[in-house]
C-alpha cells in the first residue's frame, strides 16, 4: 500500500467518531443536552492541555 499523508483533523474527526460509536453500543450514551459542571470542565481543560 502507499503511504498517504493525514492532516490532523482527519484523524480528530475518525477519534471522535469512533469514540461515539463505541459509546453507543456499550450502552453509554449522554445526551445531547448535557452539561459538565464547572470543576469537571477544569479538569478536561487541565488533562488535554497537559497531553498537547
Amino acid at each position: 500500500m502507499e503511504r498517504r499523508v493525514v492532516d490532523k483533523d482527519a484523524i480528530k474527526r475518525s477519534a471522535e467518531r469512533s469514540t461515539r460509536v463505541s459509546a453507543k453500543l456499550e450502552g453509554r450514551v449522554v445526551s445531547k443536552e448535557f452539561v459538565r459542571s464547572p470543576k469537571v470542565e477544569q479538569f478536561v481543560t487541565a488533562r488535554t492541555r497537559r497531553a498537547s
